[in-house]
């Protein structure tokens, strides 16, 4: 009973650290660029809708991080605009702690020229955080001779099981229709209270991050030993949230209906860096992509004695292909009118 309070604090000292307490930035981000910058729901112009799961476990069978985002969006031609919808929640079993939030987006685009276009969203989200004191464990529980728990504490909690709260933000990206975009968002502007706290104040920090992305076609004209839809995707993305950061980059190859990559990410928090390293690919059939990513910190087991990885997965259909017409094995993010 006594290792359940160990893994407890760990687990909190992590969370703090590699997830940013109160943000979770997904590693498959250049495949889910909405969860970033919500201005890309536009970037297809089209409808699509996915769904993305993540598990990082640590420590024990009974002690991991889950996280699930769903998302659908749609855009109305007539009208130069996009609507989306999408809905995170993000749960660690051995804390009891479970974190809901479901925003809307709204993407109106501009034409700027023949080749750039520029996506500007306003969102507006809804969220609830929840923990399950009887999941947690206190000072006076703790029996230092026998190292057993009991099930009863007299310190006192003001403290609530729940808090809801109401979030804003702001987005925007300029892309071409060949090979380029740049992206710009902001989380929390209204700088929420989310703590569970009576009387106490824990505002939700300002989000703000960039975002860039680059194709390169590999076969232009059909003479290489590649398949004829062969691209290099790079993205890469840097992100800050109070005193903590976080630099994302990606290296990711297209072959026809198959794609795979590496991906790299700094995260610093106060004096603390923590270097991820990881790998992804996917396959597509049709509208739909299926894929996953594989992450894992490199300096986490200095730090705790523990080793620390993520896996993803996330399926996508996109209707864009059938609106524009795609041949099935083209598989580029741009496109050209």
């Amino acid at each position: 009973m006594k290792k359940k309070y160990i893994y407890t604090t760990i687990v909190a000292l992590l969370l703090s650290i590699t997830i940013s307490a109160q943000e979770y930035l997904y590693s498959n981000q250049n495949k889910l660029l909405g969860t970033i910058n919500p201005s890309f729901y536009g970037f297809k112009e089209s409808a699509s809708i996915g769904v993305s799961y993540a598990t990082q476990k640590m420590l024990n069978e009974n002690n991991f991080i889950q996280n699930t985002f769903a998302f659908s969006s749609f855009y109305f031609e007539d009208y130069n605009f996009s609507i989306a919808l999408d809905v995170n929640q993000f749960q660690i079993s051995d804390l009891g702690f479970n974190a809901t939030q479901a925003n809307l987006h709204y993407i109106y685009k501009t034409q700027l020229s023949n080749f750039w276009t520029l996506n500007a969203s306003l969102s507006l989200g809804y969220g609830n955080n929840r923990l399950d004191f009887s999941s947690l464990v206190f000072s006076d529980q703790i029996d230092v001779f026998s190292g057993n728990i009991s099930g009863f504490s007299i310190d006192p909690v003001n403290a609530n099981n729940g808090v809801s709260y109401f979030d804003s933000g702001v987005s925007a990206h300029l892309h071409n229709n060949q090979n380029m975009f740049f992206g710009l968002s902001f989380r929390h502007l209204n700088k929420p209270n989310i703590s569970l706290n009576e009387g106490d104040k824990e505002l939700k920090d300002l989000f703000m991050s960039v975002q860039a992305g680059y194709e390169l076609d590999l076969n232009p004209i059909n003479r290489s030993f590649l398949p004829e839809n062969s691209y290099l995707f790079l993205y890469g993305s840097f992100s800050k949230q109070s005193t903590k950061s976080r630099i994302s980059l990606y290296q990711e190859i297209v072959l026809n209906n198959f794609s795979f990559g590496i991906n790299q990410h700094l995260n610093n928090f106060k004096t603390v860096n923590l270097t991820t390293l990881g790998t992804t690919a996917s396959i597509y059939y049709n509208q739909l992509e299926l894929g996953f990513n594989y992450s894992f910190e490199m300096d986490s087991k200095k730090l705790t004695g523990i080793p620390y990885n993520y896996f993803e997965l996330f399926v996508v259909f996109d209707f864009s292909k059938i609106v524009r017409r795609f041949d099935s094995g083209n598989n580029s993010r741009f496109y050209t009118y």
